[in-house]
C-alpha cells in the first residue's frame, strides 16, 4: 500500500480516536462531581446555585458529590435557593454525574440539553462545521475544543507515522499521545489529571516496556523493565522534589500530586533519560504562559500538565537526538 494512502488512513483514524478522546475529556473529570461552568444561567446565577448546593451539603468545595446527593428521593424541592426554572437542569446534572463514565451513557449527548447526538452529527470535523458549532436540538454552542481535539489527534498520529513508520514506536507513542491529549485538556479546564490516565497509563507503560524492549534501546526485556522502573522514579521523583522545594520557598503547595503521577507514567514509557529531559524542557514552555497569565489575570497557579505533554511530544520526536548530542555516553 502506498505510503500516502497509509498516511491518509492514519490521519482519518486519528480523527475518530480524537472524537473518543473528547468523550474522555468531558466525562472523566465529571464522574461523581459537578463543574460550576456546567450549571445553568449567568455567571452570577451559577455562583448562587453553587453556593446553595455547597450550603446544603450536596457537594464539597471541589464539587464532589456528597452522600446526600445520592439519596434515592432527591427532588427539586430539596434544592433550596435554586429557581424553579433551573431545578430540572441542576437535578439532571446531579443524576448525570452520579453515573457518568467513559462508557455510560453509551451514546454521546449534548452538554446543554442532554439529548442524544445522532451518528450523522458525530462525524469528526465535518459534523462540527456543518452544524456551525451548535447542537441540532437546542442550538446551544458546542465548544471549539471538540473540533480542535479531533484535528490535533489526527495530526499527531500523522506526525508519528511520518517519523517512525508502522513500528512499535509509532503504536506505543500514539497510545501515549492519547493520554497526553486527554490530560492536557482536562488539566486546562479543571487543574487535575485523572488517575485513569496517570496511574492506568503507568501500568500500561510498564507492560509495554516488557513487550517492546526496543523502546528503551535494548533487546533484553529485564533491562527494559529496569529502565521503565528508573523512568518512573526519575519522572515522578523529579516533580515531587521540585514541589517540595517550592513548598519550602513559597510556603504553599507548588506542584500537585497529579503532576507527579503523570510524569511517573511518562517515565515508565520513555525511560529515565527522557524523563529528566522533559523535566528540564517543560518549564521553558510553561514559564512564558505563566508570566503572561500572571500579568494579565493575576493567576498564581497554572496547569502544568499541558507543558509536560508538549515537552513529552517533543522528546518522543527528537529526544534521542538531543540526548545523543549532549550525552553521547548513553548511546
Amino acid at each position: 500500500m502506498p505510503g500516502a494512502m497509509i498516511a491518509a488512513i492514519v490521519f482519518i483514524f486519528g480523527l475518530f480516536i480524537g472524537s473518543f478522546l473528547n468523550v474522555c475529556i468531558y466525562r472523566l473529570p465529571r464522574k461523581g462531581m459537578l463543574a460550576g461552568r456546567d450549571l445553568p444561567g449567568s455567571r452570577e446565577e451559577q455562583e448562587a446555585i453553587w453556593q446553595a448546593l455547597l450550603t446544603q451539603g450536596l457537594i464539597d468545595a471541589d464539587g464532589m458529590l456528597q452522600p446526600t446527593a445520592y439519596a434515592a428521593d432527591l427532588s427539586g424541592e430539596q434544592l433550596r435557593g435554586v429557581s424553579p426554572a433551573q431545578r430540572d437542569a441542576v437535578l439532571q446534572l446531579i443524576k448525570q454525574s452520579q453515573y457518568i463514565a467513559v462508557d455510560k451513557p453509551k451514546r454521546s449527548f449534548c452538554p446543554h440539553c442532554h439529548s442524544q447526538i445522532a451518528w450523522f452529527d458525530n462525524i469528526p470535523l465535518i459534523s462540527y462545521l456543518s452544524l456551525i458549532g451548535k447542537c441540532r436540538s437546542c442550538h446551544g454552542l458546542i465548544s471549539g475544543r471538540y473540533f480542535l481535539v479531533e484535528l490535533l489527534t489526527g495530526l499527531v498520529g500523522l506526525t508519528l507515522y511520518q517519523t517512525f513508520g508502522l513500528s512499535a514506536f509509532f503504536f506505543v507513542y500514539s497510545l501515549l499521545s492519547t493520554g497526553l491529549i486527554v490530560a492536557t485538556f482536562v488539566d486546562f479546564e479543571f487543574q487535575i489529571i485523572p488517575d485513569e490516565i496517570s496511574v492506568g497509563g503507568l501500568a500500561v507503560g510498564v507492560i509495554l516496556s516488557l513487550v517492546f524492549p526496543q523502546l528503551h534501546q535494548t533487546s533484553d526485556r529485564f533491562a527494559a523493565l529496569l529502565q521503565s522502573a528508573l523512568g518512573i522514579v526519575a519522572g515522578g521523583g523529579s516533580i515531587w522534589l521540585i514541589g517540595k522545594f517550592g513548598e519550602l520557598v513559597f510556603r504553599k503547595e507548588s506542584m500537585g500530586g497529579g503532576d507527579v503521577k503523570f510524569m511517573a507514567m511518562i517515565g515508565s514509557v520513555l525511560g529515565w533519560q527522557s524523563a529528566l529531559l522533559i523535566f528540564f524542557l517543560a518549564p521553558c514552555f510553561g514559564a512564558v504562559v505563566g508570566i503572561i497569565m500572571r500579568l494579565r489575570h493575576g493567576a498564581e497557579v497554572i496547569p502544568y500538565g499541558p507543558y509536560l505533554s508538549l515537552a513529552t511530544f517533543l522528546v518522543m520526536l527528537r529526544g534521542a537526538e538531543i540526548i545523543r548530542y549532549y550525552f553521547p555516553i548513553y548511546y
